[in-house]
């Protein structure tokens, strides 16, 4: 009986312990936070195009600013309204400080506060003065660079065929911004992208816009075409090493298409023949070197 006895005990003491060990276990997962690992999503070269595009957008906007500055404070207004507009749009790769966000918070935030500092100056009464002007589109374009490196892979900013795409991208705002300038928009206006899937007989039916009634559109049209040329040249350092002698000579003539394309926004040509221009010439050409669709 005493054998017994004992024996009970110490089931029930064995028992206890389990018990006890057991509900520090569920305390443990109780209390512990449960931590889930987050991973921004890697971006596309089409996405990682877009945002290259973005930025040059950005600082082409940025520079307008500093150049009416003097001249004509309320066009510098007005891009500078045009950079908190880019910043908060939803691009095709997303929001632009959404995305940035994903890999650094602080350089997000930074976006957000350049571009808001920006804006805030160039609206200031007294007016602004041009070297505080500079120092902040500095610090945009410092922290818009800071924004390519970390979100951007290194692959992708080096890569010859995602910065062909870029430079498209560039052309498309460039048409889109000429037609604001004229006062078109719409499906068959400003619109590139629909442009672009027009067949060449729809062309003959496009707008053709012969005055410029938006002085800032018509500046952003030009600053980004610079800006394409620009990307283009860079472009052209990207190049294997084993690229054709074909694809060079289409680079060439980009080139030579690109060089026309300002001097016919330089000289207001009517946007039907700045359109014409891309489309029939211009995006072939960009498709056949990069392999674009």
């Amino acid at each position: 009986m005493e054998k017994l006895l004992k024996s009970n005990s110490a089931a029930k003491s064995t028992a206890f312990i389990v018990v006890f060990l057991l509900l520090g276990s569920l305390s443990v997962a109780i209390t512990t936070p449960f931590k889930q690992v987050v991973y921004a999503h890697t971006f596309t070269g089409d996405e990682s195009a877009s945002f290259l595009s973005v930025i040059r957008i950005l600082q082409a906007e940025g520079n307008l600013v500093q150049t009416n500055l003097a001249s004509n404070l309320s066009l510098a207004q007005e891009h500078g309204k045009a950079v908190m507009g880019i910043v908060n749009a939803n691009h095709t790769f997303g929001i632009l400080p959404n995305e940035v966000s994903e890999n650094n918070k602080r350089v997000a935030s930074d976006i957000v506060s350049a571009a808001n500092a920006l804006q805030t100056a160039v609206k200031s009464n007294p007016a602004p003065i041009q070297a505080d002007i500079k120092a902040k589109i500095d610090n945009l374009n410092a922290t818009l660079q800071e924004a390519i490196a970390i979100r951007i892979p290194k692959d992708h900013v080096s890569n010859s065929t995602i910065n062909g795409g870029a430079t498209k991208n560039l052309v498309n705002e460039t048409l889109r911004q000429y037609g604001y300038a004229f006062g078109i928009s719409g499906s068959n206006g400003g619109n590139a992208s629909n442009i672009n899937n027009s067949t060449s007989a729809n062309l003959g039916a496009l707008p053709r816009g012969n005055t410029v009634v938006n002085m800032s559109a018509y500046q952003s049209a030009q600053a980004l075409a610079s800006q394409a040329q620009r990307m283009l040249t860079e472009t052209k350092a990207l190049l294997p090493t084993n690229v054709t002698s074909t694809t060079t000579l289409t680079i060439t003539r980009i080139g030579n298409d690109l060089s026309q394309l300002k001097n016919t926004i330089d000289t207001k040509s009517p946007y039907g023949n700045v359109a014409s221009l891309v489309q029939k010439t211009i995006y072939p050409d960009l498709n056949a070197a990069f392999g674009l669709k």
